[in-house]
């Protein structure tokens, strides 16, 4: 018996049609196989790698300077609310707050500029700012909760130079050079205020 192709061909039937269609019918088969193969492997070498495929894996969430961004506009936003709530219980404070005010809200804008959302990310909306606190029982207590509120906000943008990237770290740090000279300030009028 002769083969043709690796298939068995029986004596007397070797005419040329008979082998090329038993080479073909090989071939056809092997590449069946290696089809048949090859998709079955694919999934088992991806989760057998060292790592996920890029195409597999899901997008990514927000950045950690977006993040940062973020937590700076929620701080930002709680400062302006509770200059907003001290000037409503002591409008004789609003002249000399407003420019305070004002500049927290350029600051504020000027953060939500620098936001950048990737259109495959889904951002979960920003945490409302927490309740101002009380103003204190009189025009100077209320201004020492502001003073104390700059500070705090000051020393919060501080903190997040150290893991800014360089154009955000100079804006951090600008509204923290700000948020130091507003409690200087306000430190400064509070005898006046009494």
């Amino acid at each position: 018996m002769n083969r043709a192709g690796g298939i068995p061909v029986p004596p007397g039937g070797e005419d040329v049609k008979v082998r090329e269609r038993l080479a073909a019918a090989t071939r056809a088969l092997s590449r069946r196989r290696v089809l048949a193969v090859s998709t079955m492997m694919l999934p088992l070498a991806a989760t057998a790698s060292c790592s996920v495929p890029d195409l597999l894996r899901p997008p990514p969430g927000l950045s950690a300077s977006v993040r940062t961004l973020r937590a700076s506009i929620t701080a930002e936003q709680a400062l302006i609310g509770t200059y907003q709530h001290v000037i409503a219980a002591y409008p004789a404070l609003a002249a000399m707050l407003r420019p305070f005010l004002a500049q927290h809200e350029d600051h504020l804008a000027q953060l939500k500029g620098r936001v950048i959302i990737p259109p495959h990310v889904t951002a979960p909306p920003l945490p409302a700012p927490s309740a101002a606190a009380a103003p204190a029982g009189s025009p100077r207590d209320a201004l020492g909760l502001l003073e104390g509120a700059e500070r705090a906000a000051a020393t919060s943008q501080l903190e997040r130079l150290s893991t800014a990237p360089p154009a955000q770290a100079q804006l951090y740090a600008s509204i923290a050079a700000s948020e130091a000279t507003h409690a200087v300030a306000l430190a400064a009028l509070s005898p006046e205020a009494g």
